[in-house]
């Protein structure tokens, strides 16, 4: 119910009361003068036929009966007068006449027997009692109201008449009152105070509404001032005279510091929005997957790597914690324990299992905010933490190992120079006989400069030139390259590229070099023939180039060495082409990783930064 409808209510209802006090007293005042007039007429008509009967009685007595001697005589004449004086019925239906509310009058002897009456069918039967009008009058107003207007009732008002020296009266005189001609007098003016009444109610209810619509009418504008500031819509431009919420001075001062709300409102929103937007843009950098529930659980904010794990963050957006990560999962039992004992959990591992992926190792943090205000949700993949991790062990080991091979290198050979010069020399002056020692040591000093070459290839630091360089395009020329030797072992080449048009920022020899690196190894790998897949496609804003080959795999105790430098399970591998690879690949600012199963081949993938006019 509106503010108005409870003022007009109010006032309606107020008004009622008043005008239904009003209208009682004036109802009780008109019914108690309205009985005083009937007890008083009722009383006077009664003395008037009292005195008649005694006039007339007091008349024919001394016209035309002798003096009674005895009081049985004087009963006998009085009798006999009333009963026999036509006069008299003359002179009471003209007071019945005169009075509007008296029905019936009539006079009855010691006995009850009617010797006069106005209704000439009831002389000589017995005078029959109704209720007492004095009684009736006696009753409260409404119950009076109530037996006038219900039902037709008949009162009476008796009189009785006899001599002084007589204990029981000569005669008994009856009045009798009908409530319908109290009704028929009555009812007018009760008519005529209703429709004052309803005129009253009628008038307070238009009153009411006007006066609810004047009250109103300031808060009215008020609303819709506060509603603007809920909106964040500036204030509107008005005179310095012009007032919109009235010409009062209250109401300007609320209009004042509604004005000046409004400003700390609109800066507040303006405060958090950009807020909300550091924090959203902060989210969408953040490598984690992170959501923020608040304190109903309801999320209000996910960050992009939602996406990667859960589902898109429309979808997400507003849902209830427990459709989320429901309680029946690990991952919604770790979530859902930290919120319920709000206590947060610090790198939990969870594996995560969804139906159309592998199931994933994530390290869960919950976080639940003060006053439990709401609770922040932070996922991160595990597996790409430790291949972080592992790549940056091997570019530890690899950055160590360039620095010790490149000094040990730079040391061995120029000591390696002079002793092939001298073994040259030596050979001049040896017989033919010794030729053959000198030959054998001659190609082992050849052969370990050939170590020391590559010790120094290795640490030299490498002239990279970046042009625009089509992945796809490079890594089918490699296919195409490696195809007639791949043929000689009976290993078929496949290429596919989706799309055909991968641009990414490279050095293209460098980089042709990487590849070729993985494509051969995965070659060798198959010595019984098979099928080796090379395949360019983007994924995510990133370009990936997959080798696949059908070898025996990786030994699981050989994973975590691929990379290291001089490690090689090849009888005539250097240990030192894989090496080149992580090292070439991280100079693209890429990442290389692999996936292998014993006796069912190796999987390498290679990611690169596509170019910016590709991203």
């Amino acid at each position: 119910m509106s503010l108005k409808t409870r003022l007009l209510v109010l006032i309606v209802l107020l008004v009622t009361v008043i005008i239904t006090v009003l209208s009682a007293v004036h109802l009780n005042s008109l019914v108690k003068n309205w009985t005083d007039g009937m007890t008083e007429r009722s009383e006077l008509a009664m003395q008037q036929v009292i005195y008649l009967v005694i006039e007339r009685i007091q008349e024919r007595l001394s016209d035309t009966y002798p003096v009674p001697e005895t009081i049985e005589e004087n009963k006998k004449v009085w009798i006999n007068i009333v009963s026999t004086d036509r006069q008299l019925v003359e002179i009471i239906r003209k007071t019945i006449l005169a009075t509007k509310t008296i029905v019936e009058l009539s006079i009855a002897d010691e006995f009850g027997e009617i010797l006069v009456s106005s209704d000439p069918r009831r002389i000589g039967t017995r005078m029959r009692p109704r209720l007492s009008f004095n009684d009736w009058k006696e009753k409260q107003v409404w119950n009076r109201l109530m037996e006038i207007t219900s039902g037709e009732q008949d009162y009476e008002v008796t009189k009785r008449l006899g001599l002084p020296q007589q204990t029981t009266p000569i005669f008994t005189v009856q009045l009798v009152q009908s409530s319908a001609l109290l009704r028929s007098f009555l009812l007018p003016q009760l008519y005529t105070l209703a429709a004052i009444t309803a005129a009253s109610l009628a008038l307070s209810i238009l009153f009411g509404a006007f006066s609810a619509s004047l009250a109103i009418g300031p808060l009215d504008k008020i609303g819709k001032e506060i509603d603007r500031i809920t909106r964040g819509d500036p204030s509107p431009q008005k005179d310095e005279d012009d007032d919109p919420l009235g010409k009062t001075r209250e109401l300007a001062i609320v209009q004042s510091k509604l004005d000046v709300l409004g400003q700390r409102m609109r800066g507040a929103q303006e405060d958090a929005a950009q807020m909300r937007g550091n924090i959203e843009s902060l989210m969408e950098r953040m490598e984690d997957a992170v959501l923020l529930f608040d304190r109903y659980d309801r999320v209000i904010l996910a960050g992009a790597a939602v996406e990667r794990l859960l589902e898109t963050r429309e979808r997400v957006h507003g849902k209830r914690m427990d459709e989320v990560f429901p309680p029946a999962t690990a991952l919604g039992g770790v979530v859902q324990q930290a919120v319920r004992l709000n206590k947060a959990a610090k790198d939990q591992m969870v594996t995560f299992e969804r139906p159309d992926r592998q199931p994933s190792r994530l390290l869960v943090n919950v976080t639940p905010l003060a006053d439990r205000s709401g609770t922040l949700v932070t996922l991160r993949d595990a597996e790409t933490r430790r291949q972080i991790a592992s790549e940056l062990d091997v570019s530890t080991r690899l950055a160590a190992m360039s620095r010790l091979t490149g000094l040990v290198a730079h040391e061995i050979k120029n000591p390696l120079n002079s002793i092939a010069l001298g073994l040259e020399l030596l050979r001049d002056k040896m017989a033919d006989e010794k030729q053959g020692q000198i030959t054998v040591i001659s190609q082992e000093i050849r052969r370990l400069d050939r170590v020391v070459k590559t010790f120094l290839d290795f640490t030299r630091p490498v002239d990279f030139t970046a042009e625009n360089v089509n992945l796809a395009t490079l890594a089918k020329e490699v296919a195409s390259l490696v195809t007639p030797q791949a043929a000689t072992q009976k290993v078929n080449v496949e290429f596919i590229a989706e799309p055909e048009n991968i641009v990414i920022r490279a050095d293209r020899d460098l980089l042709k070099q990487a590849i070729l690196n993985v494509v051969m190894n995965g070659i060798e790998a198959m010595r019984g023939g098979g099928r080796l897949k090379v395949r360019a496609s983007r994924q995510e804003g990133t370009s990936v180039l997959t080798i696949q080959d059908d070898g025996p795999g990786i030994p699981t105790e050989n994973t975590g060495k691929v990379f290291q430098l001089y490690f090689t399970t090849k009888e005539k591998g250097s240990g030192i082409g894989l090496a080149m690879t992580f090292r070439a690949v991280q100079l693209h600012n890429g990442t290389i990783e692999f996936t292998s199963e014993p006796g069912k081949g190796t999987t390498f993938q290679l990611k690169f930064p596509l170019s910016p006019q590709e991203a």
